[in-house]
């Protein structure tokens, strides 16, 4: 335990127009626009032992490869591991294309990315000060639970008022040890930056980085969002900027209210940061055959998609999409080789008695709230889109209900589906994630 020192940087991320983006499966273009500008924001906190880095970045989602080579170069430029390195997306689906590979449509963009990055980190070491870190809860809503129940029984995207859904926001506020000056604000809210939808293709931070800026035009320092447990939470209301820019406003009201409500600062702190790696289980894979039929149907109707002379209306993305997940099944099959699970690494930073735990998959809302109630720490702030993303993580309850999330959800690993039983292996996981952190910290 020593002294808490904070840096912090922010860099703008924004792509060029024309840029492919991410979010929505039916953009066939390019951005036409920018409506608002991008940021990646930078918090390198040290005890005197060891040293973290909290990236924030406006982007709806990272993959491993990208983050690999970003590891790579802040452990050489900044000497941070990856351990100690917690990077996490907003979950804007109005920012760019982040797959990457050799065929990545922005792949320019990501390697300049990580090179902008990796770069902040080394800035914000340069401007290190002792510093405190308190911790507030303000209530707030801005998004409502998206499973809604048809009249014919069907779960679809909507609107569902009596579902779960996040209330309350917490505020993590970094400040000058002397003078109280705040440094930096890292504030956590359940909540889908969706307010956009598939038809705008102008940049945007959505309503998360539209809260950003309204704490920072009027806080010191820099604000940054932490995507709370929200994979069946959408903003709402939608499909408008007016609707971006009054949800930002809600929500960076609320935080700057708890900055003026947090408890007692921290000065003296120990931090930890470690990785636990964890295997969702997976359905069993189907015999060979029934792969081969579904690409046996799927393939004729892609190339009517792709010459124009389909007249069922099929979707591009969906048939796409469906079509590699059999494939990845038949070569499951094809290998006989057993599959343990879906690997995911759950991370854990602690800062004290205040830990973040950070998802790479989309968790229902449900999970999170019971990871935080179980918690050995003081405060635990569950946050997704973290060290990657690795799909959606249902809960056991929504399964017989289908829906989106649940169809998604097969996804998952060689075109398998994550089964029920999942959610209670990632929440019983995180909590010994929690654990053997609580344990360091002392």
């Amino acid at each position: 335990m020593g002294q808490l020192r904070v840096g912090t940087c922010k860099r703008n991320i924004t792509p060029p127009v024309g840029a492919w983006m991410a979010g929505y499966g039916g953009r066939d273009h390019g951005a036409e626009g920018v409506h608002d500008e991008l940021f990646a924001r930078v918090i390198v906190l040290d005890d005197g032992e060891t040293q973290l880095a909290i990236v924030i970045r406006d982007l709806c989602f990272s993959e491993n490869n990208e983050l690999a080579m970003l590891a790579e170069r802040v452990q050489e430029r900044a000497g941070i591991g990856r351990e100690h390195l917690f990077v996490a997306d907003t979950h804007t689906h109005s920012g760019p294309d982040t797959h990457y590979g050799e065929d990545a449509k922005n792949r320019v963009y990501l390697e300049n990315l990580t090179d902008v990055v990796a770069g902040a980190i080394v800035e914000a070491q340069g401007q290190m000060r002792d510093a405190t870190v308190a911790h507030a809860v303000r209530p707030v809503q801005c998004g409502i639970n998206r499973r809604e129940k048809t009249e014919d029984g069907r779960t679809i995207l909507g609107c569902n008022p009596d579902g779960p859904c996040d209330t309350v926001a917490n505020v993590l506020c970094f400040a000058d040890a002397e003078s109280g000056e705040a440094l930096a604000t890292l504030f956590r809210h359940g909540v889908h930056g969706v307010v956009m939808g598939g038809d705008s293709y102008l940049i945007s931070g959505d309503c998360p980085g539209a809260a950003e800026a309204f704490v920072e035009r009027n806080v010191d320092g820099v604000a940054a969002f932490m995507a709370g447990c929200s994979g069946d939470i959408n903003a709402h209301p939608r499909l408008s900027f007016e609707a971006v820019e009054m949800l930002g406003q809600r929500l960076g009201g609320a935080v700057c209210q708890g900055m003026t409500e947090c408890d007692e600062p921290r000065r003296d702190v120990k931090l930890v940061g470690l990785v636990r790696e964890v295997a969702l289980p997976v359905e069993a894979v189907p015999p060979a055959a029934e792969s081969e039929a579904i690409i046996a149907d799927l393939e004729p109707k892609l190339r009517a998609i792709e010459d124009g002379t389909d007249t069922e209306d099929l979707s591009r993305w969906h048939t796409e999409r469906e079509l590699e997940h059999a494939r990845e099944r038949l070569a499951a099959a094809q290998s006989g080789e057993p599959i343990a699970g879906k690997p995911i690494g759950v991370h854990v930073l602690a800062i004290g008695d205040i830990a973040l735990i950070g998802y790479p998959n989309e968790v229902f809302f449900e999970t999170g709230q019971a990871v935080q109630e179980q918690s050995p720490f003081a405060i635990t702030l569950p946050v997704t889109h973290v060290g990657g993303w690795a799909g959606y993580v249902p809960t056991a309850a929504a399964y017989p209900d289908g829906g989106y999330e649940v169809d998604v959800a097969r996804a998952s690993h060689m075109g398998l589906r994550i089964v029920p039983e999942a959610e209670t292996v990632l929440r019983d996981e995180s909590l010994k994630a929690l654990e053997q952190a609580k344990a360091l910290v002392g």
